[in-house]
């Protein structure tokens, strides 16, 4: 990866993903949640807990080979849909770990 790249956190309710981007190419580590078989999704408290889990792993796994002075910028998802109201605790995860990147990496 070359200078200026793009990280990207989400945690929506079904995966976990951290992603670099440089404009040109990019690279994305993503784990599904486990959803018990016969279960009709999770439920938030499970999916955050999910997330917690996975963030450490994934964001690892990105930078074993990305260095960290090439982000440029930060970015994540903090809700499911863009209107007033629209929340999921399981997008605090993700804002929380951008968050903490952004302010480590002293990056927007």
């Amino acid at each position: 990866m070359k200078t200026d790249c793009f990280l990207g956190v989400d945690t929506s309710n079904y995966t976990t993903s951290v992603a670099i981007f440089d404009g040109a190419s990019g690279e994305n580590q993503s784990r599904l949640l486990p959803v018990k078989a016969g279960a009709l999704g999770l439920r938030q408290a499970d999916a955050l807990f999910a997330h917690v889990k996975s963030l450490p792993a994934l964001t690892g796994g990105l930078f074993s080979h990305v260095d960290p002075g090439s982000v440029a910028a930060v970015g994540v998802s903090t809700r499911p849909r863009a209107v007033e109201g629209s929340y999921m605790p399981c997008f605090l995860v993700g804002l929380s770990h951008a968050t903490l990147l952004s302010n480590a990496l002293h990056v927007p």
